[in-house]
């Protein structure tokens, strides 16, 4: 799972180059016109849309193949959920199992949509450095008043920045404390509740004890959350207008063909 979070790879292509606000505005937009879509033509212009800028990107598909790997059980579980539970006319019949044509329309329709999601998402990833993306966001957020509520942009921004930074910390204590174990001549599979235990406890108390490092450390530079600048100002290009108003134009012809 942490792949989706170490999936950005340098280049300087024109998505590179985009204000991560624009990147970010896009996702979202890009994500609920999806989500709106019913049928094969409209996830079919999606599909062909992430194709276009992909290849804008220079990625390769390995990177956008390697961000849907973690999630193929989900989407098994999701297909065969709606194949078996929608109700309509049945495949076939054995005993009480009884797939139906709906559900195989249903189920194809929803696992593709949530494909096309992680392919947008890990796009964005592939493309733009995840401080530059907290940064977007942190920018966006700043006009809001969000002191009513006790908290401010850089606040969600540095706990965005945090949350990214454990995520790969956690999955590295796991694999560290797991290849401990068997190397101990510990068998997870002979012995799964103990396997379990005996990999949570050192590997809470190891994430512990790095948090309080970084604790101590931010306590030592005077971190007090307040207003500050950063060392990559984002400044919206003549490109990213442009950019924002062929987005507005996708809106309008997807929100035409999507439901076809």
């Amino acid at each position: 799972m942490d792949e989706l979070f170490r999936s950005y790879i340098p280049n300087s292509s024109p998505l590179h180059r985009l204000d991560p606000r624009t990147k970010l505005v896009s996702l979202m937009v890009i994500s609920i016109l999806v989500l709106q879509a019913f049928t094969f033509t409209g996830l079919g212009l999606f599909a062909a849309f992430f194709v276009l800028l992909a290849y804008l990107s220079g990625v390769g598909t390995g990177a956008f193949l390697r961000s849907i790997r973690p999630m193929l059980m989900f989407f098994a579980f999701i297909f065969l959920m709606h194949l078996f539970l929608t109700e309509g006319e049945p495949i076939f019949r054995i005993g009480l199992v009884h797939p139906t044509f709906e559900g195989l329309v249903l189920g194809t329709v929803i696992t593709t949509r949530f494909v096309l999601l992680i392919l947008f998402a890990s796009l964005l990833t592939a493309t733009t450095r995840p401080s530059m993306i907290t940064n977007g966001i942190e920018r966006m957020l700043r006009h809001i008043p969000l002191n009513r509520i006790g908290l401010s942009s850089f606040d969600i921004a540095t706990m965005m920045s945090l949350a990214i930074y454990f995520v790969p910390v956690l999955m590295d204590n796991a694999h560290q404390v797991r290849y401990a174990q068997i190397s101990r001549g510990l068998d997870i599979r002979h012995n799964m509740f103990r396997g379990v235990s005996t990999t949570i406890t050192p590997m809470i108390r190891g994430s512990l004890h790095t948090a309080d490092d970084l604790a101590t450390a931010m306590e030592s530079r005077c971190y007090q959350g307040k207003y500050r600048t950063s060392l990559f100002e984002l400044r919206m290009r003549t490109v990213d207008w442009c950019v924002l108003c062929g987005i507005s134009c996708v809106v309008f012809l997807f929100s035409g063909y999507a439901n076809y």
